[in-house]
């Protein structure tokens, strides 16, 4: 009697088991066609194809609750009489209601051939669902034929394709829902199934291993532990549930979050799944929606298990590495107070009163292209290991080396009330100190190098900017604009400091000429001042060597264009060099030019500037004879043979005096 009543249940299963098939079969086509009708729904204007698409969409809710009350009906016990009866209802109901979905469709793509939209995306997800409501029809025509339906033969012979269905979700993006990815094995005796997941959770960024037994599967684990183990229940040499116990045994493999994927609707097998270790079930054909739910939630208490055991190991470390990374930007002062406060570390950040000071050196780009990577390298460490112990000196952090520039902030983290002037300090210190750089550069066979920094002072927003993965202290306001802003007017060997910085300095500075500017991106002009000094308790006053101006034997002709940020102008202008010495110059013109002008040159004498990037900076007027202005000008940007080539024009002293 036991032995009947165990061969019923397990017919009971392997019937249910066919028309979990059959139902998956049935319901891709629609799931495709909601799927299509969901984005037309999305980009349809006319209100006559909405109309129509509202019809699709009832037919394609009516076709898939038909197709659960027939299986459903399936299901329960019946005479023969009575289930030709309900089967021949169910097919013609169905008929009816996917011809309506094909029906409508073909009028929406015969009025938009009509109106002239024969082509794009519209037309072409109208003849998919077209496709989709004919693949149903066909599939109605053979349902149904046998009698055999759930025998075993008739399970082979079925045919499922559910990327329709995959593709339909994957439409479906989730805004605002951080994408956690990870290293999932798939272990499932069926190949198609492991090519459907595997192609499902590759395309949310997943790296995928799958394996086709259970046997394969602890071997698999052990080789290269993943994240996440999807695993099938039923499978032929070892099934899921007894990969379960054998990973629970091992200490290693116990913690490894798995999901079983099954095609049987049987409670009683989730639960002995579920009390072995298992995360989670889930049922065959898998739900797209929940499977990326079940992953993330796997994936989401995974992550914050390793980051627990990452920041016990971290603890005990924590001191030594912040010292040492926040030491090469800091003092040691600064970065002990940071370590001692409760939250130095914390995510945020707050307004604080700061100096901020940018520096760049002046044609580096084009710099950059004569020297190799090597060389390049080089001169910039050489630059920045004389630069960042001056800056700790004076308390500043350093915020960001940005290629050959330095934003550095004074007043911040720690909170010092004279920033401003440490800043204007350091900023001498450090014009003065690349003279050493040069000394060096010339000893390297490298070539020298001019720097230009600006100051200013302001409210600005400070703290730790980024997510718990990766974070850096940085700064962010309007001032930070400004400075930038400020930075562009200075040339090599200059301090320039805004209004702002200069108010808030008491000390006594030396001050070299006084600009108003108007910058992009600011709405009122703003007074910067060029500093080569500041008094006690600094006592710190610019050593610049006088550059000497000689004639050249000739004038030389340039062609120039004025800049204004990155736009060059159409006019151009017609100029004479008539004395030059390192990177300066006098000209002489017919055009009147705003002082800080900035200027792209080319000298029709020397062919190359009409390929290289020369740059000049209109400094001052020194005279005016009729029509004919007479300009300093500043080489900013400028390739070493294009200074050669001008200053090979100048007449050497000896010759003068002949």
């Amino acid at each position: 009697m036991g032995s009947i009543v165990q061969e019923q249940h397990s017919q009971a299963r392997m019937v249910s088991a066919r028309l979990d098939i059959l139902r998956q079969e049935l319901l891709a086509p629609i799931l495709s066609i909601e799927g299509y009708t969901e984005l037309l729904r999305g980009s349809l204007k006319d209100e006559d194809f909405l109309s129509d698409l509202e019809k699709i969409e009832k037919a394609s809710i009516q076709t898939r609750g038909l197709v659960y009350e027939m299986l459903e009906a399936e299901s329960s016990e019946r005479s023969e009489e009575d289930r030709d009866s309900q089967r021949s209802k169910y097919k013609h109901d169905l008929r009816n209601s996917v011809g309506a979905i094909a029906g409508y469709s073909e009028i929406i793509l015969e009025d938009m051939e009509d109106d002239g939209a024969g082509e794009g995306e519209d037309h072409e997800y109208l003849n998919h669902l077209v496709g989709e409501a004919n693949k149903l029809l066909d599939m109605l025509e053979t349902l149904f034929q046998s009698d055999d339906i759930f025998s075993e033969a008739a399970g082979e012979s079925l045919n499922v394709d559910i990327h329709s269905i995959f593709d339909s979700f994957e439409k479906a993006e989730v805004e605002g829902v951080e994408v956690i990815t990870g290293h999932i094995l798939i272990v499932d005796d069926n190949e198609s199934v492991r090519n459907i997941l595997a192609h499902k959770l590759k395309k949310q960024g997943h790296t995928i291993r799958m394996g086709g037994s259970g046997r394969e599967a602890l071997n698999l684990i052990r080789e290269q532990v993943p994240d996440i183990l999807l695993l099938d229940l039923f499978m032929y040499d070892m099934n899921g549930f007894e990969v379960l116990k054998e990973m629970h045994k091992d200490e290693d493999l116990r913690s490894i979050p798995v999901i079983i994927i099954t095609g049987l609707k049987d409670k009683n097998a989730a639960v002995r799944c579920i009390e072995a270790g298992a995360f989670d079930i889930l049922t065959k054909p898998v739900n797209p929606a929940l499977l990326d739910a079940r992953v993330t939630a796997c994936l989401e208490k995974k992550a914050w298990r390793d980051k627990e055991q990452e920041y016990q190991r971290e603890l005990e470390k924590s001191f030594a590495l912040i010292r040492q990374v926040f030491g090469r930007y800091m003092s040691d002062e600064v970065v002990k107070e940071i370590l001692e406060a409760d939250d130095g570390m914390a995510l945020g950040g707050a307004k604080q009163q700061i100096t901020i000071m940018m520096t760049d050196i002046r044609g580096f780009s084009m710099l950059s292209q004569e020297l190799d990577a090597e060389d390049c390298v080089s001169l910039l460490n050489n630059y920045f290991g004389t630069m960042t112990p001056l800056i700790q000196k004076y308390g500043g952090v350093i915020n960001e080396f940005l290629g050959d520039a330095i934003l550095a902030i004074f007043g911040a983290p720690v909170a010092i009330e004279d920033h401003a002037p440490k800043a204007l300090a350091c900023a001498l210190e450090m014009q003065n100190g690349m003279n050493d750089v040069n000394q060096r550069n010339r000893e390297m066979g490298l070539p020298e190098v001019e720097m230009g920094i600006a100051l200013n002072t302001g409210e600005v927003v400070v703290g730790n900017i980024g997510s718990e993965r990766r974070q850096k202290y940085g700064v962010v306001g309007h001032h930070v604009n400004l400075t930038a802003r400020i930075e562009s007017f200075t040339i090599g060997r200059q301090v320039m400091i805004s209004q702002y910085t200069m108010e808030a300095i008491e000390t006594a500075v030396k001050v070299a000429q006084t600009l108003e500017v108007e910058a992009k991106g600011i709405r009122n002009p703003v007074k910067i001042y060029e500093v080569v000094g500041i008094g006690e308790p600094f006592n710190v006053s610019l050593v610049r060597k006088e550059v000497t101006l000689l004639p050249l034997a000739e004038p030389l002709l340039m062609h120039m264009r004025t800049l204004t940020g990155k736009a060059v102008a159409d006019e151009t202008i017609h100029a004479h060099i008539i004395e030059a010495g390192g990177r300066a110059a006098i000209m002489q013109c017919g055009t009147e030019l705003e002082k800080l002008t900035n200027l792209r040159v080319t000298i029709p004498s020397f062919p190359q500037s009409l390929d290289e990037q020369l740059f000049a900076k209109v400094m001052k007027l020194i005279d005016r004879q009729d029509d004919r202005y007479i300009y300093r000008i500043q080489i900013t940007s400028a390739a070493q043979a294009a200074r050669d080539f001008i200053l090979s024009q100048v007449v050497e002293p000896s010759a003068t005096s002949d």
